[in-house]
């Protein structure tokens, strides 16, 4: 006897990172032999919940952006899961990234380059550039350092007006930031927003301003000039565990919470951040060095012989400008590396990715990893698997 297959809306735009989510959720659904049918608009790259009025399907992903949507999924007799974290609050279960965090290394990514003035473009009354902001500003304030912001209206639907004027608000909080500034964007479509202005005001990226954005849409990303940082979400993971909590819905079972936090990936490191600022030509060489050579078991003694200046004055140079000895921001921005890889190369051997970090051992990037982490190299790659 044929299974009546379970009809699922997929309620959200469509992008390059949404489509990652809905790989996950096509695993989710393969893995547990679900009869699922992904509902789509077929011509359109958007479809919202509230186009699904009079429709009779099961279940519902919905990215829930604004109080009509939210009101709206309410009343809805199907089970419905948000993977929008657009709203303070939630009608529906949801699963969404950790935007806190993708502050955090936001923050940390543009601190380890030098810049030590910083500035946030993100959006009104939305919550996850809210949450971002704090994640951010606050890593920020620990180091000892403050950061402007500019918000502009969100335009979840489009309005040419809107976007001259807030170009132009836009232009103008760029030149009034001290500069060399590190900007972080609460979007990559935001951030492609800052590359512009800049190009039209002639303020140099990255040696002037330096631009993070998120979501790491790769079609934006490699494509803009200079290409674009960002920090990347776990979207496949999101998606799995949004397809998860569904199902558990449709069945009637009880959900052991009601969202799910899904931590970032990494920061894709592109041109848009390729620069130090420091003014002393020495430590930029070091640290021009260190990062082209990363890969390598470099030492201290040996940045400093490129430097052309003695151990003693390295030390005292990533003291003053990063807090830090040298050989905990070496370690630091080993740890990184590996962490990207780990959940980029989920079939690279332990091993491998402690070699093409630096460790002279994996021994000794699990020791790093654990008291970095507090946990293991392989729990970490495990965290980003369903």
């Amino acid at each position: 006897m044929a299974t009546r297959s379970q009809q699922i809306a997929l309620a959200f735009p469509r992008g390059s990172h949404q489509e990652v989510l809905i790989e996950g959720v096509t695993r989710f659904a393969s893995e547990n032999a679900l009869p699922w049918s992904l509902t789509i608009a077929p011509e359109s790259l958007l479809l919202s919940v509230l186009d699904l009025s009079g429709w009779t399907g099961d279940g519902v992903l919905a990215a829930l952006n604004t109080k009509e949507e939210a009101e709206y999924a309410a009343t809805l007799s199907m089970p419905v899961v948000n993977i929008s974290s657009a709203l303070a609050e939630s009608p529906v279960p949801r699963t969404m990234v950790d935007n806190y965090a993708i502050g955090e290394l936001a923050a940390d990514h543009l601190f380890a380059r030098g810049f030590r003035e910083f500035g946030f473009f993100g959006l009104e009354e939305i919550q996850y550039s809210r949450t971002r902001w704090l994640g951010f500003s606050e890593s920020l304030e620990k180091q000892g350092c403050s950061c402007s912001q500019l918000l502009a209206t969100p335009t979840f639907r489009f309005d040419g007006a809107t976007w001259m004027s807030q170009y132009e608000q836009l232009s103008k909080w760029l030149q009034s930031l001290q500069r060399p500034c590190g900007v972080f964007v609460v979007s990559d479509y935001r951030a492609c927003q800052v590359l512009e202005a800049c190009r039209e005001q002639g303020i140099s990226v990255p040696d002037q301003v330096a631009v993070v954005g998120v979501d790491d849409e790769q079609v934006i990303c490699e494509h803009v000039s200079p290409t674009l940082t960002s920090v990347a979400r776990n979207d496949a993971l999101e998606g799995y565990k949004a397809a998860e909590m569904l199902d558990m819905l449709m069945k009637g079972e009880g959900l052991p919470s009601q969202e799910v936090i899904v931590p970032p990936s990494e920061v894709v490191t592109r041109d848009s951040t390729a620069a130090f600022a420091v003014s002393d030509e020495r430590l930029h060489k070091a640290l021009a060095h260190l990062h082209d050579h990363i890969h390598k078991p470099i030492t201290i003694e040996e940045l400093a012989a490129h430097a052309d200046v003695s151990r003693r004055w390295l030390e005292y140079a990533f003291r003053d400008v990063f807090r830090e000895t040298p050989y905990q921001y070496i370690r630091r921005q080993r740890l990184m590396k590996a962490k990207q890889l780990l959940a980029d190369e989920p079939k690279a051997s332990i091993t491998s990715v402690a070699k093409r970090t630096g460790f002279a051992s994996v021994k000794q990037m699990r020791i790093a990893f654990q008291q970095a982490y507090g946990m293991s190299p392989g729990e970490f790659r495990r965290s980003f698997e369903s």
